[in-house]
């Protein structure tokens, strides 16, 4: 009879068991939720973030009815991993002759004279653990558009573009490169 008791306490119907059971269930269960939440999470919700910056700029003036390249401004883009905000110096190439009497322009030159740009708002901002490096993208010839949205037509920059996981992992495999975690995240 001892023996016997001995035994049925290691059987896998034992209440420890049961209890490693659930809380395996339980986890795979959580792991799938949290990895699902994480693929189709939105990190930005479009058109909702549209930060007050220390001068006002019309891309639908500047990139959308004159047509000037997203490159010609952000000048990092192609270099780097950020876009970076224009320096002054790049608006005053046209402005030191062109609309210099309007006011905004005006305060523009003083700013450049000054040195003092103001502190811009980044308008999208990736969680740490992702990279992201424009200057990749824009070696394989990916139009800024395709994360940034139709930017030509804001008045005033706004996130336009719904980013999630999927939205990335969709991009990559239409053009069949690496879908790697490491390819994106640190």
């Amino acid at each position: 009879m001892e023996n016997e008791s001995v035994g049925s306490r290691l059987t896998p119907r034992s209440g420890v068991a049961k209890a490693f059971a659930t809380i395996g269930v339980a986890a795979v269960v959580g792991l799938i939720i949290f990895g699902g939440y994480f693929y189709h999470a939105p990190i930005f919700t479009p058109g909702k973030f549209a930060p007050k910056q220390p001068f006002t700029y019309s891309h639908k003036l500047h990139a959308g009815d004159l047509g000037i390249n997203c490159q010609y401004c952000h000048i990092y883009a192609r270099k780097a991993e950020f876009a970076g905000v224009p320096p002054f110096s790049k608006c005053m190439n046209c402005h030191q002759n062109l609309t210099i009497d309007k006011p905004s322009i005006k305060e523009i030159q003083k700013a450049y004279d000054a040195q003092n740009m103001g502190n811009w708002i980044r308008v999208y901002n990736l969680p740490d653990h992702v990279w992201f490096n424009h200057k990749r993208h824009i070696a394989k010839e990916i139009e800024c558009k395709k994360c940034h949205g139709a930017v030509e037509t804001m008045e005033i920059n706004a996130q336009n573009q719904i980013f999630r996981m999927g939205f990335c992992l969709d991009c990559h495999q239409e053009r069949k490169v690496s879908t790697d975690c490491w390819t994106c995240h640190t």
